[in-house]
């Protein structure tokens, strides 16, 4: 019996100091500076999506924020239905080249299936950007879809990419076939926008790109259903429905500049 004691005593004793690691690991998880590597809240994955770096640049996101968003900006527990998130971010080189896009996606909320057998995709997005830098960076703030034929197709071509863009930040373009003018006045889940459309050359990819009408009043507390431009493309730009939606991000695309945009709260969901 004292033996049996002292073991317990012993082990009382250490047991904080075997819960050190784990606790240690949980925070340094809460950020990174990978090219790809993703770090998790929940349903939800967070990463830099560095794809474009060149050496010298740099581009880190982080779980949790801080200021600046127009919701309650607040760290998000594990369980919860949406994340808060940041990412800084340093990019020097080709101001036409994307060098990042860190985002934030949930798989299991948006699985792989036809397009036509989703009802429903509703989204909130809340976020704001700043830089210390007298030239603002260059890209946007934008959700990201990809159709394909099947949920496996290996890398690119995508059948298509579609893009919302919240913010045009620093002239950044989207793309379009010949620098063809923009689709106008394009009424979706209750603001105004323009439809650009042009192949990827690097990938073969089909893109559409709905950007604010406004260019100077950026969408910073977005609240939607993000089916409503998918449907629009479906019934007005040829876009076939079984094609399979294989992911929906939230993030933003920099080609040039210094900066941080903050994410006070992000949730998507469908039926």
């Amino acid at each position: 019996m004292r033996t049996s004691i002292s073991i317990l005593f012993f082990l009382a004793a250490i047991s904080p100091a075997l819960t050190l690691p784990s606790q240690h690991l949980r925070r340094q998880a809460a950020s990174t500076c990978d090219q790809y590597t993703p770090i998790t809240s929940g349903s939800y994955e967070v990463q830099n999506n560095a794809w474009g770096a060149v050496p010298g640049g740099t581009s880190c996101v982080s779980l949790g924020s801080s200021s600046g968003s127009n919701s309650s900006v607040q760290t998000v527990s594990s369980g919860s239905d949406s994340v808060a998130w940041s990412t800084e971010f340093n990019w020097s080189g080709d101001p036409g080249a994307i060098k990042s896009y860190a985002n934030a996606q949930a798989k299991d909320k948006t699985p792989c299936k036809p397009l036509n057998q989703y009802k429903t995709m509703p989204s909130s997005w809340s976020w704001s950007w700043s830089s210390s830098s007298s030239i603002p960076p260059t890209g946007n703030i934008a959700y990201d879809a990809f159709l394909n034929p099947t949920c496996n197709t290996p890398g690119d071509p995508h059948a298509y990419e579609v893009m919302i863009w919240l913010a045009q930040l620093g002239g950044l373009d989207p793309i379009s076939d010949g620098g063809g003018d923009p689709k106008p006045g394009i009424q979706l889940a209750g603001a105004s926008w323009k439809l650009y459309t042009g192949t990827n050359t690097q990938t073969g990819t089909m893109v559409h790109s709905f950007v604010v009408a406004d260019v100077g009043s950026p969408i910073d507390d977005f609240s939607g259903d993000l089916m409503d431009f998918l449907n629009y493309l479906a019934q007005n730009e040829g876009v076939d429905g079984g094609l399979m939606v294989t992911s929906v991000q939230a993030g933003t695309e920099i080609s040039l500049g210094q900066g941080k945009v903050e994410t006070g709260r992000f949730s998507i969901a469908s039926t």
